[in-house]
C-alpha cells in the first residue's frame, strides 16, 4: 500500500479522515479526501507530519469532512489528481443514545495488538464477520496499537543507534497500518478513537526497562521517546485536544491519555490540567459516563520486584485524586481498558448507588506466550491498597465473564426509559473462517 486512508474522530454531522502517502513524492494540493456518496471533499494542501525511518518515509495529514448526515456510513476514497488511491468506510454518531428499538449505539473496545504474532489477519478476519447488528459505531483503541520495544526484545541485536531505532520504530507502525486482510481492515471501517499505553513507546515507559536495552542509555532513552511521540501523534492521536470527548443525548464519553505525560517518578500518570478536565466532566455528568483509560482502574499496587517493570495506575500519586474524583460521580460510570492481557468485567457500588463498572479488553494479539499469562479476577476492595482517609469499596467480578485468549469486546448502548441499558460481549479473534460467536455476554442498567 502507497497510500492510506483511515477514520479517525467522528461526531453526529462530521467526521475526521487521516490520510497517509507511503514513500511517495506526492504534492498534497493533487490530493483529496471524498464522501463518494454525498459528494464532500477536502484537499490536503500540505502535510501535518512527514516522518523517516531508514529508506522508508511516510507524509501525513488529518482532515475533516463536515455537513455529514447523522449516523451514516458510507464510503470515501483518498484521490489523487481524480483517481482513488486508498478508500474507508466513513461513519458519524448518533446525536442521542438510541431507544432499545433501535440499533444500539456500540462501541468495539481493544488493545494489545502485536502485529507479528498476527501474521493470518485474524484480527481485521474476525471485525469483517461480525454481524451487521453488531458493527460498531466507534473503536476505541486505548493501548499497545503497536509494540514498539519487539524488536530489541525478541532479538540479540538491540537498537543502540538513532537511525537504527528510527527505522524500526516507523516499520513496525507501518507493518501494523498497512496489514490487509489484518488490523488495517478493522482500523479503516468507521471511526477510531486511541489512548496509549507503555509498548506504544516501551515496556513500562518513560522509565527505562531491560526489555528496551537502548532505553537503559539515557541518551537513545531521549531519542526513542522523541521518535515514539512523534510516531504516536502522527498516527493515533495529535497533541491537542489532550481528552477527547463524544457527547450524546443520555451518554458521555471521555477518551483519556495516561501515558504520554507520565513522569518518570510515582508522581502523576497524566498532566494536571487532564486530571482536573476529568473532574469538570464527571461533575457535568447529565447520564451515565464512558472513561477510556491505559490501564486498569480497580488494581493493586506493583511489588517489589514488579514495579521495576511494570508501573499501574495505583502506583503513582495522582491515583487517589482520580479515585476522589470518581468517588463523586452522580450518574454510573463505564470504564474501558485493556492492558493485562484477557477480557474481564467488574462492578463497584459507590455510596449513592451508582456504579463503577470496569470493562478490560486485552489482548487482540498476545505478544509472546513467555511468560505465561494468567486470567485475574479484579481486587475485592477499591482501592485495593489502603489510603489514607479513604474507606474501601466493595467490587465484585463477574463469574461468568471471564476470557484469557485474544479477542476485542463491543459494548452496546442503549435507552432503556430513565436509564442505560450496557451490553457487553468478547469476540474471539482466532477463528476458522467463520462468522465469529460471542463467548461471553454482560448486561446491565445504569443510571
Amino acid at each position: 500500500m502507497s497510500h492510506l486512508l483511515i477514520p479517525g474522530p467522528a461526531g453526529a454531522t462530521s467526521a475526521t479522515m487521516w490520510a497517509a502517502a507511503i514513500d511517495e513524492d506526492d504534492d498534497p494540493r493533487t490530493l483529496e479526501v471524498v464522501a463518494t456518496r454525498t459528494g464532500q471533499r477536502r484537499r490536503l494542501d500540505s502535510w501535518d507530519h512527514e516522518l523517516q525511518g531508514g529508506k522508508r518515509r511516510i507524509a501525513i495529514r488529518r482532515v475533516e469532512l463536515d455537513d455529514l448526515p447523522e449516523r451514516l456510513r458510507q464510503p470515501a476514497e483518498l484521490q489523487r489528481a481524480g483517481a482513488p488511491v486508498a478508500s474507508a468506510t466513513l461513519g458519524t454518531l448518533p446525536r442521542a443514545l438510541p431507544g432499545l428499538e433501535d440499533r444500539p449505539f456500540t462501541i468495539l473496545l481493544g488493545s494489545c495488538f502485536a502485529q507479528k504474532r498476527d501474521g493470518g489477519g485474524t484480527v481485521g478476519r474476525t471485525y469483517s464477520l461480525l454481524p451487521g447488528a453488531i458493527r460498531p459505531d466507534l473503536k476505541i483503541l486505548c493501548g499497545d496499537q503497536v509494540y514498539l520495544d519487539a524488536p530489541s526484545f525478541w532479538t540479540i541485536f538491540p537498537a543502540v543507534t538513532e537511525g537504527e531505532l528510527k527505522r524500526r520504530l516507523l516499520a513496525t507502525y507501518l507493518e501494523a497500518w498497512t496489514q490487509e486482510p489484518g488490523f488495517h481492515t478493522l482500523l479503516a471501517d468507521g471511526p477510531n478513537l486511541f489512548s496509549a499505553d507503555d509498548h506504544d513507546f516501551w515496556n513500562n515507559a518513560p522509565k527505562g526497562s531491560v526489555t528496551a536495552p537502548a532505553t537503559l542509555i539515557p541518551r537513545l532513552r531521549r531519542i526513542w521517546l522523541a521518535e515514539a511521540t512523534a510516531l504516536y501523534r502522527a498516527f493515533q492521536r495529535p497533541a491537542e485536544p489532550r481528552l477527547t470527548f463524544v457527547e450524546m443525548d443520555g451518554l458521555s464519553v471521555c477518551v483519556t491519555d495516561a501515558r504520554t505525560n507520565r513522569t518518570e517518578t510515582d508522581e502523576r500518570f497524566m498532566a494536571a490540567d487532564d486530571l482536573a478536565d476529568i473532574r469538570t466532566w464527571v461533575g457535568s455528568l447529565r447520564a451515565p459516563g464512558c472513561l477510556v483509560l491505559g490501564q486498569t482502574l480497580f488494581a493493586a499496587r506493583a511489588g517489589s520486584i514488579s514495579r521495576h517493570m511494570d508501573l499501574g495506575l495505583p502506583d503513582y500519586a495522582q491515583y487517589a485524586e482520580l479515585l476522589d474524583i470518581l468517588g463523586s460521580a452522580r450518574h454510573s460510570i463505564v470504564v474501558l481498558t485493556g492492558d493485562v492481557h484477557f477480557g474481564r468485567v467488574a462492578v463497584c457500588e459507590l455510596a449513592g448507588g451508582q456504579e463503577i463498572i470496569e470493562v478490560v479488553a486485552s489482548p487482540l494479539a498476545l505478544v509472546a506466550p513467555v511468560p505465561s499469562n494468567a486470567w485475574k479476577a479484579a481486587p475485592g476492595r477499591f482501592p485495593a491498597d489502603p489510603l489514607p482517609g479513604r474507606r474501601p469499596m466493595s467490587v465484585t467480578t463477574v463469574d461468568d465473564y471471564q476470557y484469557n485468549g485474544n479477542h476485542f469486546a463491543t459494548i452496546a448502548f442503549s435507552r432503556a426509559g430513565g436509564h442505560v441499558q450496557v451490553h457487553v460481549q468478547a469476540w474471539p479473534t482466532t477463528n476458522t473462517g467463520l462468522p465469529p460467536v460471542p463467548l461471553f455476554s454482560f448486561e446491565r442498567q445504569v443510571s
